[in-house]
């Protein structure tokens, strides 16, 4: 029962991210400015804040339940796609952009994809 609360949480919250976050791509898009474009704005920040704390927590959780065998193969896809998007990332952005290269970009895009491929559930 527990394990459904969490997923149905986390499937909201994602849901609600994605939508509120083309909702606020649209208003930024277009400049419109007003005072319940304010208070969305500041909606969307407490939202953003909430999704990155409760979904790695959520994650955790579901990792202790899991055994051992599933743990090692999760982590070792979570390695092989981090190693894969992260040269993937550096080619794409050497090939577009080789003036101005940024690491800490490039791994923290791999780093979140992967997360997210690896331990969603």
């Amino acid at each position: 029962m527990n394990r459904n609360i969490l997923l149905s949480f986390s499937k909201f919250l994602a849901w609600l991210f994605i939508i509120c976050t083309i909702i606020m791509l649209f208003i930024i898009y277009n400049n419109i400015e007003n005072n319940i474009i304010s208070t969305f704005g500041m909606f969307y920040f407490y939202l953003v804040l909430l999704v990155v704390t409760c979904i790695p927590l959520i994650t955790i959780l579901n990792l202790r339940k899991l055994k051992s065998v599933q743990l090692k193969e999760r982590l070792f896809k979570f390695i092989a796609l981090f190693i894969l998007f992260s040269i993937l990332n550096y080619v794409f952005d050497y090939t577009f952009r080789h003036s101005n290269i940024d690491l800490f970009r490039e791994f923290s895009i791999a780093f979140g994809l992967t997360f997210i491929i690896s331990f969603n559930d």
